[in-house]
């Protein structure tokens, strides 16, 4: 029987039905903003992560990360997954703590500066940081090693998985 399993994986595919599957920009990105009046709205969230391809295989997912001008997402991992960052839109910086053997609790993250059309590879564990110092928004499209997206909040570099709670504007 176990000779059968590698001829049965190779068929599988051959004959299970499958199927394209596609999400659209407007079940995922928020809506424009209204035509200016003069009125300013309260700043609200900052920072949206929205599911785009999830629980389609158990080998990828992907997610759009969209941060605000001035603004910035929690310090956080990734757990077991690996990610690559396409940046779609917006200029920002993806911080990071190189995994040394020399840990120092006083290390400057460093900068990855990721422009429309970069990519960035960011390997499980590693704690990192979106940020926009910019005037417009930033775009980055999240590709996972997992079915669905895995983000771990941490209070600081090195610090705590955040506890969760209701919903906060970042």
């Amino acid at each position: 029987m176990a000779s059968l399993l590698p001829i049965i994986s190779e068929i599988l595919p051959m004959i299970l039905p499958s199927s394209i599957s596609v999400t659209k920009s407007r079940d995922i990105l928020p809506p424009p903003p209204p035509e200016d009046n003069g009125i300013r709205e309260p700043s609200g969230v900052r920072v949206l992560s929205r599911n785009a391809v999830v629980n389609k295989t158990d080998k990828m997912c992907a997610s759009v990360l969209i941060v605000k001008p001035k603004s910035s997402s929690t310090v956080r991992h990734n757990g077991e997954q690996d990610a690559i960052i396409y940046a779609a839109s917006g200029k920002g910086v993806l911080l990071s703590i190189p995994k040394d053997e020399d840990e120092d609790e006083d290390e400057v993250p460093e900068r990855h500066e990721l422009e429309q059309g970069d990519f960035a590879f960011i390997p499980s564990w590693t704690e990192h940081q979106a940020l926009n110092e910019s005037d417009g928004d930033l775009l980055w499209v999240v590709i996972r090693s997992g079915p669905e997206p895995v983000e771990v909040d941490l209070t600081e570099w090195g610090g705590p998985e955040l506890t969760k709670g209701p919903p906060q504007p970042r």
